[in-house]
């Protein structure tokens, strides 16, 4: 074939190397032709991304990047040509600097040489964003044009026009995604918080706001679309978002995975194929309301709270906010009822409640504010916010509940199919821990909220002192608390002492014969037997009361929970150990080291209490091939979240305190931690590590990462000391305890099995001396279930729920 007319061969996969090879460090003799068949790209449903010369097939299912080929800086503004299976961009630096460049699917390239125009000359070829159409055009533009137009390169021919539209200039659009929607022709392209949409036919561009992409100045330099005609565009600073309805006048963005940040960027995708995108769990709204953003005025307080969400659902209108008045001696005038800033003013003196609500289209998150009005002038103002991950938890639920107790028509009785329960739900087969969670209090009395087991009824153990649900009371909708672990065959059963603040000394019970004349007091056959269906128990307080069954409403969530493992035998009675040893770096030999090595000196503890004195963070040991950080954090902070929740291992990352990255210090280093420095001292704590990541990357987007990172080196989700927190519940911490020495040996892969939905990556081989650190100092240790872990946030509280008066018995 003659090299020269290369450039002119349609569909031609076969390509010249020349002398051009041996400047790219490619395989060829000096001089010599050789002809050689060009690889084209991996008909696979990912997306190309070229980030400083090297091209990278990036997984939009978990974020993680491919290399493809070698690192060649040379070309941008490239595009997936559907006809021929290869990719076409622009040369940027000598010798190919303003070339038409053919791309291949191992990254290597041959350069097509300056195109020749047809018409009017391009003013400049700077070019760097570009995409290809359906018929082999690839359309370019630069930053220099200083107008929208558009540079149309046939790549079979190596021709170009320039290509004039009317509207605003993009700027800083630095990357364009092609589609043709009922016939006609779009390019489309990001920037800061505004999208341009180049329509071909009428040669216009316009441009509109995008929701919910992030704020200041941001650069796109890659985009992607698929066979459903999505959009795709990914921000240089991180992050690759889903545009919605981009061709109406309200398009919204949806963050949908973290990607690397880079300041030299292009991407491409092939859009015949489906998007391969996997939609994320969709989280619900947050709200902060930090002491600086409530500022005091004349009139009364202006409250600027800090509104995110991450766009899901797709469906709806997105992110929706709105201010409403919960109580008060007179009006609260909102400035802007419908945005999270907003100015209140009030019409008299007194207490009021003001609430901030934000919801998703699927799940609302609201912050109430509780205000002292005296003289004219607010004078106080108190927040309690309802945590996410409580509101994703319980309100999910909330309105099949409410719809199934009748609650649309006042004090309706409940149908008798709907009351009793199940007792084959309640009786545990395996220790438990039973997480409870409080959905709704529809009744006027204060009520003991206890538990017991039906083998012995006797025995209470109180769970609320006080069911009271409202702004200012101590409970919210979705506050949970732990009973602890309980042991397999428990008969699990729950009760209340009516009006027991009150004095009251009547009591009402699940089991139906503890009840006065035998009555029926709950309601759990609310839904069909389904293993998807919550744990619903819904009291009715009142013997022969009105029998609509709202005014306790609580989710019992049963969690098995594995005990965890030991290195010797009968530390779990009956349980023998793993007797794992390696030698001289092993666990026994560290354990052996410390005098640790004894039945009495190992301990299956998940949690410890700090001591008020400084600690002292050996670094013992590490045969782990990747690198970790080893955290703290405040158990108290997360203890009413079920551990193997997603939530769970977002906050304790989020509430962690690094104490030994391994990026930092390296075996046989020491560290000194002063838990009074972070206010931990005298709480009880749990420790985890993050393997091969860190702690600002795995929050950027935790639902991302998996317990064995989808390969083997990739980044992964964190292992706790709390085992069910774990992927399997299954314990990656070994610890040996002595006097004021305490030595934690770490397994650092997941020893989940994974046996459905199978991921890449190395297995555990349960040794547990990847990583071993010791602490010196008065570390106390403890069991889950242990004392002052399911503390009563309610004991001894007397105030209000801050819920205006109710008109009857009805739901909210």
């Amino acid at each position: 074939m003659n090299c020269e007319n290369y450039g002119t061969m349609k569909n031609n996969k076969k390509i010249c190397i020349t002398t051009v090879l041996s400047i790219l460090g490619f395989s060829s003799l000096l001089g010599e032709e050789v002809s050689v068949e060009a690889p084209q790209f991996d008909t696979i449903p990912e997306f190309y991304q070229v980030i400083s010369g090297q091209l990278n097939s990036l997984n939009p299912r978990n974020g993680a990047y491919t290399k493809i080929g070698n690192k060649i800086e040379s070309y941008n503004a490239a595009g997936y040509n559907v006809l021929d299976g290869y990719a076409y961009g622009w040369g940027r630096f000598a010798p190919f600097k303003d070339q038409l460049i053919r791309i291949h699917g191992d990254n290597s390239f041959e350069s097509l040489g300056k195109p020749r125009a047809v018409g009017a000359e391009s003013p400049t070829l700077s070019l760097y964003a570009g995409d290809m159409d359906d018929e082999g055009n690839l359309w370019v533009r630069g930053d220099k044009m200083k107008s929208p137009a558009l540079m149309k390169i046939n790549v079979a021919s190596n021709t170009y026009e320039m290509v004039p539209f009317l509207g605003p200039d993009p700027g800083a659009v630095a990357d364009l995604v092609y589609q043709k929607k009922e016939g006609k022709a779009y390019f489309f392209g990001c920037r800061n918080q505004s999208l341009y949409l180049w329509d071909v036919s009428t040669q216009q561009v316009t441009r509109k706001d995008v929701a919910n992409l992030p704020p200041g100045r941001r650069i796109y330099g890659a985009a992607y679309t698929d066979k459903g005609g999505n959009l795709y565009v990914s921000d240089n600073e991180g992050g690759v978002y889903q545009i919605l309805n981009y061709q109406t006048d309200s398009p919204r963005a949806v963050f949908l995975i973290a990607s690397v940040k880079t300041g030299n960027n292009d991407g491409f995708s092939n859009p015949n194929y489906d998007s391969p995108i996997i939609i994320p769990e969709n989280q619900a709204p947050s709200i902060v309301v930090e002491d600086e953003q409530i500022r005091y005025t004349n009139k009364g307080i202006e409250i600027d709270a800090s509104v995110e969400d991450e766009g899901l659902p797709f469906e709806g209108d997105g992110l929706v906010v709105k201010w409403t008045q919960g109580s008060g001696p007179g009006d609260i005038r909102f400035s802007s009822p419908d945005r999270a800033k907003s100015e209140l003013s009030f019409s008299r003196d007194g207490e009021y409640i003001a609430s901030l609500e934000a919801g998703d289209g699927e799940l609302i998150t609201d912050v109430h504010f509780q205000i002292q009005v005296r003289d004219g002038e607010v004078k106080s103002v108190q927040t309690t916010a309802s945590v996410s991950g409580d509101y994703t938890y319980s309100r999910q639920q909330w309105a099949a509940v409410k719809e199934q107790l009748n609650c649309r028509s006042s004090g309706m009785a409940l149908a008798l199919s709907k009351r009793g329960f199940h007792e084959d739900e309640y009786k545990l087969t395996e220790d438990s821990e039973v997480i409870v969670t409080a959905i709704y209090d529809g009744g006027s009395f204060r009520n003991r909220l206890f538990w017991y087991d039906a083998l012995s009824p006797v025995t209470e153990h109180t769970v609320w002192e006080q069911f009271v649900i409202g702004p200012t009371a101590p409970l919210k909708v979705g506050s949970r608390t732990s009973l602890g672990v309980l042991p397999a065959g428990t008969q699990l059963r729950f009760g209340l002492q009516v009006d027991a603040v009150l004095g009251g000394m009547q009591r009402v019970y699940q089991d139906t014969l503890l009840n006065p004349s035998g009555s029926t007091q709950v309601a759990a056959r609310l839904f069909d037997r389904d293993e998807y269906q919550p744990m619903i128990l819904a009291f009715e307080d009142q013997i022969d009361g009105d029998e609509d069954f709202n005014d306790v409403i609580l989710q019992i969530t049963i969690i098995p929970r594995n005990l965890g493992i030991t290195q010797l035998d009968e530390v779990i009675e009956g349980q023998e150990g793993l007797h794992s040893n390696r030698g001289r770096r092993g666990v026994r030999a560290h354990a052996e080291s410390l005098q640790l090595y004894a039945q009495h000196y190992e301990n299956i503890h998940q949690v410890w209490k700090m001591p008020d004195e400084e600690l002292i963070i050996h670094f013992e040991e590490d045969r782990s091939s990747m690198k970790f950080d080893f955290l703290v954090f405040d158990y108290n902070e997360v203890r009413h979240l079920p551990p193997a929740s997603l939530e769970f291992r977002k906050r304790a990352v989020s509430k962690g305190i690094s104490i030994l990255d391994d990026r930092l210090y390296n075996p046989g280093n020491e560290v000194r931690f002063d838990p009074a420095d972070y206010h931990l001292e005298n709480k009880d704590v749990g420790f985890l590590i993050i393997p091969n990541n860190k702690k600002s990357v795995f929050l950027r987007n935790p639902w991302r990462y998996s317990p064995r990172g989808n390969g083997n080196r990739t980044k992964r989700q964190p292992l706790f000391s709390v085992n069910n927190a774990n992927p399997g519940g299954h314990d990656q911490f070994l610890t040996f305890q002595k006097d004021r020495v305490t030595m934690f040996a770490i397994e650092d892969y997941s020893r989940e099995l994974l046996s459905e939905n199978e991921e890449n990556g190395n297995l555990s081989n349960h040794v547990f001396d990847n990583i071993i650190i010791s602490i010196t100092g008065n570390l106390v240790g403890k069991n889950i279930a242990g004392a002052g872990l399911t503390t009563d946030v309610t004991a001894g509280w007397d105030g209000e729920d801050g819920i205006p008066l109710r008109d009857g018995v009805k739901c909210y």
